[in-house]
């Protein structure tokens, strides 16, 4: 272990938890930060792709030849 000699100076039971809660922390506000910074993280976690698709595939579709037709006087 590269790093033993650090235990010398700062007791595992304090060290380790301490650590263990920095990176929590870190990680916590990394993706707080990712959710409020970015527009298509929280499209993602809705389901954004399936859900748009989902909502075109039940509406009416009108073949084109016919919107074509009623578009001319």
């Amino acid at each position: 272990m590269n790093q033993g000699k650090i235990w010398r100076v700062v007791n595992p039971t304090i060290g380790v938890p301490l650590f263990l809660g920095a990176v929590a922390v870190t990680s916590l506000f990394v993706h707080y930060q990712l959710l409020h910074n970015t527009t298509w993280l929280p499209g993602y976690y809705q389901g954004g792709a399936k859900a748009k698709a989902a909502a075109k595939a039940e509406l009416p579709s009108t073949p084109v030849a016919m919107a074509s037709t009623q578009a001319k006087p």
